[in-house]
């Protein structure tokens, strides 16, 4: 007697090698995508963006707001701390100038000459701008992200115009 062999299994080795998007995929480029550039104008240099951008990825799908319309209020108050610790491990670890030549990873000139700007700045002047110029949000969302009052965000704001533009009177 013979066993009847399925006539499916190519199908089923098919679908497993197709990616699955699920909420949990989505979730973890949401919060790449968001967190990337929210750390890029904090910390001014691409891959330290991108490391920071995976750990809050990570966190997200650790443990992620039960409410959606919260989610990206609170990816990037994630982000913008992340990104604030990592000025201070920066502060305490030892740095190697490199030449001028070096290639900063950025490919739009305009990017990085905003980043060359932002540099100079307090992260948390950084962190104001970029949430505010980047990703369009209102006081109130810049101050959950902050963990500050909307106020302080508007005192933030005005500081960081301001070192912006005598920066750029001086050029």
């Amino acid at each position: 007697m013979e066993h009847a062999r399925p006539h499916s299994t190519p199908v089923i080795a098919a679908a497993l090698t197709v990616p699955r998007v699920d909420a949990r995929t989505e979730l973890a480029a949401r919060a790449l995508a968001l967190a990337r550039s929210t750390a890029l104008g904090v910390l001014g240099d691409p891959a330290a963006a991108e490391d920071v951008a995976q750990e809050v990825a990570i966190v997200a799908l650790q443990r992620s707001p039960r409410d959606p319309a919260k989610l990206d209020a609170w990816l990037h108050r994630v982000a913008v701390r992340k990104a604030i610790d990592e000025t201070r491990r920066r502060k305490r670890r030892p740095t190697v100038a490199l030449d001028e030549s070096h290639d900063v990873g950025v490919e739009d000139e305009g990017i990085a000459r905003a980043l060359a700007l932002l540099r100079p700045l307090p992260p948390r002047q950084r962190a104001a701008l970029t949430l505010r110029y980047v990703h369009d949000l209102p006081d109130d969302a810049i101050a959950r992200a902050l963990g500050c009052r909307p106020a302080t965000v508007r005192s933030l704001l005005s500081r960081g115009r301001d070192a912006l533009r005598e920066t750029l009177e001086e050029t």
